[in-house]
């Protein structure tokens, strides 16, 4: 589910003001502060459009550059174990800390898109009924209770 909008390359998010009865959106990533609202959502869609067109017009008028949403720049605070231990790992690979973390921040994305589980159920025993003498007999399953480990696939054996 996606509750942006976006319209020329600005981002908003938007919330409901139960008091007001109406649809807020706030432009995010940039210095300015955008604001817009609606009661509808093609009113807010609207007001939305227009809030950036009018933006860069502004702008324009007055010789601004407009801020860009994602410059490519930011600031990350971590603690000090945390930075040597990141900026060691990127020497030893002969590597600046920014192209380090870049890695770090695509694999983050590349392992929640491709990683799959599969569970596969097996029971720890089924019962067997023998019909002709009434007799119950219990027939332990045997399998490998260790989860799998591939680099892309968790499997898990489980048991009632």
């Amino acid at each position: 589910m996606n509750s942006m909008l976006e319209y020329k390359g600005y981002h908003a998010s938007i919330e409901y003001d139960a008091e007001d009865n109406i649809f807020v959106g706030e432009v995010f990533g940039i210095a300015d502060s955008l604001n817009f609202h609606g009661t509808s959502i093609d009113e807010l869609k609207a007001t939305f459009t227009q809030c950036i067109d009018n933006y860069l017009e502004l702008c324009k008028k007055i010789g601004k550059s407009p801020d860009k949403e994602f410059k490519g720049s930011f600031n990350v605070r971590i603690p000090p174990a945390l930075h040597k231990k990141a900026a060691l790992a990127a020497a030893n690979q002969k590597i600046t800390l920014n192209q380090y973390v870049t890695q770090a921040i695509e694999n983050s994305f590349n392992k929640a898109k491709n990683f799959k589980e599969t569970i596969i159920y097996i029971p720890y025993a089924t019962q067997h009924m023998n019909w002709e003498s009434g007799i119950d007999n219990r027939i332990q399953t045997l399998y490998n209770d260790d989860s799998i480990f591939t680099t892309e696939e968790k499997i898990t054996y489980v048991g009632n």
